[in-house]
């Protein structure tokens, strides 16, 4: 399964082909308004809900910060606007690793990257960054979506063209993690 790694800087390629340290971040380190390159307005959003609860505003407001909401039903002037709701919309944070799917000159400018790596085993690279931080990742391909749900790994239709492999982390802060030589294969882009 190859996957693609875009990079800053051609000197960051070293750890990822010889071995190195390299960071991880939690994914609301690239939470932004504008929707730019890394930077999503959602990024790290979980929001499951039987009704696009924005929908339901003014007669219902909630903000971020529910989990497991139940609404039997929502009227306005005795009509009936919902029912059965079954929401949560919250913010949950972990440290994630964004890949691509395949090598692209367009992805890297769009992204405002200058470097490339290919993972040469996806698998090995989970069990490294695994055993380093104590806890097994969640690892797969992420899904865009026009509706308003998202996780992790559900993310919106505009961010398509990011064509993103990912793996998380419940682990709440940045952390460094050492890689062994040969995780990785510098590529041109």
């Amino acid at each position: 399964m190859e996957k693609y790694l875009y990079l800053n800087f051609i000197e960051w390629k070293s750890a990822w082909i010889n071995g190195g340290k390299i960071p991880l971040n939690p994914a609301s380190v690239y939470k932004r308004m504008d929707r730019k390159g890394i930077y999503t307005p959602d990024e790290n959003l979980i929001y499951e809900s039987t009704h696009d609860l924005d929908l339901l505003e003014p007669m219902l407001t909630i903000g971020v910060g529910i989990k497991n909401l139940s609404i039997r039903k929502v009227t306005n002037n005795d009509v009936t606007i919902a029912e059965n709701i079954q929401a949560s919309k919250y913010e949950e944070d972990g440290v994630i690793l964004s890949l691509c799917n395949r090598k692209s000159q367009s992805i890297a400018k769009r992204l405002n990257k200058r470097a490339c790596v290919k993972i040469l085993d996806i698998e090995h690279l989970k069990g490294v960054i695994d055993e380093q931080i104590g806890e097994l990742s969640i690892a797969r391909v992420c899904e865009y979506t026009d509706s308003y749900s998202r996780n992790h790994f559900l993310k919106s239709r505009q961010d398509a063209w990011q064509d993103e492999y990912r793996l998380f982390w419940g682990h709440q802060g940045k952390i460094d993690i050492i890689l062994p030589k040969g995780i990785a294969k510098g590529i041109n882009i």
